[in-house]
């Protein structure tokens, strides 16, 4: 779809005498109910919030991430802006000095000044998931809850002619969640891929890939899922289409663990997915 077509607000920069400043951040899933706020469970937003507050002071603080993960998914690349009453304090202070206040499992990779019309989740342009499987029987106590873990792995090829088809414009309404409550379930994929990768302990991993504009509730691990599960069954490319095409949650398979999926970057560049805008814009 043309980006004309992405449901955002018209205006969404920092109200007067407010500052925003964009935090590129990692965490591990497992410490976390999730990256949204809640009142009864510990979320990445609200132990980020308290670090700020702690760096700054009490200055009306907001803090927006790029999107939402959910209970034991992790990112890499999360994006977020703080949004406070205006002060003086560099923008370098916070990739520093937020890591002295944060725990462990949350961490500030990097801190910069943005424009108050910079907003961490409407002025995104992409946002790329991976997610890790390993296979057969499990050698370490390190990658619990890390990576994902399956029987054996599918052809490879097989996979890739199923991710092949998730490229484009398409409505995923059979890989969103009952739980999903946006009104269209059609989004723009860049990028979506197997491939084989190693663990630190030199351990067989498989890693799919996949960049969109943006994805719908479990959407991912819906998609993962369903992959791995045709694929061990040996089906042909034309049923995973079939059931893209179908529109119909209940040809997907099951939904994988949220353990191998992460948060891996998040794009602000405006030029880097432009090709896919010049193919499948005008459609």
């Amino acid at each position: 779809m043309a980006r004309s077509d992405w449901k955002r607000p018209d205006e969404f920069s920092a109200p007067e005498n407010r500052r925003r400043v964009a935090l590129e951040l990692s965490y591990d899933g497992r410490a976390f109910n999730g990256w949204q706020s809640q009142n009864n469970a510990l979320s990445v937003q609200d132990t980020l919030k308290e670090a700020v507050e702690k760096l700054i002071g009490d200055r009306n603080v907001e803090i927006v991430g790029s999107g939402r993960t959910d209970s034991g998914v992790h990112a890499y690349g999360q994006v977020a802006h703080a949004e406070f009453d205006s002060c003086d304090i560099p923008a370098t202070a916070f990739h520093y000095g937020l890591n002295s206040h944060l725990p462990m499992t949350v961490r500030i990779r990097r801190s910069w000044d943005v424009k108050p019309s910079f907003h961490a989740r409407y002025s995104a342009m992409a946002r790329e998931y991976r997610y890790f499987t390993r296979s057969g029987d499990i050698h370490d106590s390190f990658t619990e809850g890390l990576v994902a873990h399956i029987k054996e792995f599918p052809d490879i090829d097989l996979l890739n002619s199923y991710a092949r088809q998730v490229v484009g414009t398409h409505d995923f309404t059979t890989f969103a969640s009952a739980r999903d409550i946006c009104p269209s379930k059609v989004r723009d994929i860049y990028e979506s891929e197997f491939s084989w990768t190693q663990s630190v302990y030199g351990e067989k991993v498989l890693a799919y890939r996949i960049c969109g504009n943006a994805f719908l509730y479990h959407m991912v691990r819906s998609l993962v899922g369903t992959m791995l599960e045709m694929g061990l069954a040996g089906k042909d490319e034309s049923e995973f289409a079939s059931a893209l095409q179908a529109r119909d949650r209940s040809r997907a398979g099951k939904t994988a663990s949220p353990s191998g999926l992460y948060l891996w970057r998040v794009s602000y560049d405006p030029v880097e997915y432009q090709w896919f805008e010049d193919e499948y814009g005008k459609k």
